[in-house]
């Protein structure tokens, strides 16, 4: 078995140049997850599918090369055999990831992703919270029109269906966010800025088992007056507080079905312990690259051992900086 991955970003999938920020993402997601596929399965070859132009930026992964004549599908089903899987990470943008996972389904490629049902459903985020039937509790009303919030209250603006944290926007009130209006999209919905520390929760799930791997914080730095960006994640600092975040990610994805593997689920904890939901990433994540030192084991060994044990209180906390490349 032969593992073929395609990242969505180094394979220029994108008709706009990606930001230095995201473009920094994908690189470190790939590099990790590689080494990580290549431990776990010495004897079987990892590659990636990408742009001819990132042969200088990816030293040491073996690379196949799109022919961009052809399409993504015809360059993945033509460069994999019988046995061989394909891991797709790609952003939700655009029905992008959906679309891609929908079409493998179609060809009967065995994927190491969610179901393309399962993507859709946690694409756009006012869909998500529509389908959160059992979790009321949990949920941030969602709105289309920021008019529809108190006047005084400070307001989230983030895309329906955003690449990463990009386009992420706080306004102190109404007033702020109408003084800046014009750099908000169409796709913009609003909700309530609710103080407390965001959330990124680890997930991997197989065997109809729902494993948490780590629970971590998201810290985010103001890139302009309002917009704001991820700059660092610190793996573990909630996993003292794993019990009730198991509760949180059951009644969650008790709401769906079709996910398999890595999978996150953001959040935000309040001061007095309260957790709210804010979505669903139906892909492995940026935070990928610091499971294996939190963990202390390769993460990749839950794919097909879900009774692999171990106690994620045990993990190493500490803090990885992604907006720099190291």
């Amino acid at each position: 078995m032969d593992i073929l991955i395609y990242e969505h970003i180094l394979g220029g999938g994108c008709n706009e140049n990606p930001s230095p920020a995201i473009l920094n993402e994908a690189k470190l997601i790939v590099r990790s997850l590689v080494d990580d596929l290549t431990r776990e399965y010495p004897d079987s070859k990892i590659s990636l599918l990408t742009n001819k132009k990132n042969k200088n930026i990816l030293s040491n992964i073996s690379l196949v090369f799109i022919d961009h004549s052809a399409s993504l599908i015809f360059n993945i089903v033509s460069n994999i055999k019988k046995n061989d899987k394909v891991l797709i990470l790609a952003p939700e943008e655009n029905e992008i990831m959906y679309k891609i996972v929908k079409d493998l389904e179609s060809e009967k490629i065995s994927l190491i992703n969610c179901s393309s049902d399962f993507i859709y459903k946690t694409t756009y985020k006012v869909l998500t919270n529509n389908n959160l039937i059992n979790s009321n509790k949990y949920i941030i009303k969602i709105y289309s029109s920021y008019k529809n919030i108190d006047k005084n209250q400070s307001i989230v603006a983030k895309s329906n269906d955003g690449l990463g944290a990009e386009k992420l926007f706080i306004f102190k009130n109404r007033e702020d966010l109408e003084n800046n209006e014009k750099k908000l999209l169409e796709k913009h919905i609003f909700q309530e800025y609710i103080i407390g520390d965001v959330v990124g929760i680890n997930i991997i799930s197989s065997f109809d088992k729902i494993n948490i791997l780590s629970v971590n914080k998201q810290v985010y730095k103001k890139n302009s007056k309002n917009e704001i960006f991820l700059e660092k994640i610190i793996f573990g600092e909630f996993n003292n507080m794993i019990d009730i975040f198991k509760i949180f990610v059951r009644n969650i994805l008790g709401n769906f079905s079709g996910f398999y593997g890595f999978i996150g689920i953001d959040a935000i904890i309040t001061n007095d312990k309260k957790i709210l939901f804010l979505e669903i990433n139906p892909r492995l994540t940026t935070s990928y690259i610091g499971l294996h030192k939190t963990l202390g084991f390769n993460p990749i060994k839950l794919l097909y051992k879900q009774d692999y044990n171990y106690d994620v209180k045990d993990n190493k906390v500490f803090s990885v900086d992604i907006t720099n490349d190291k």
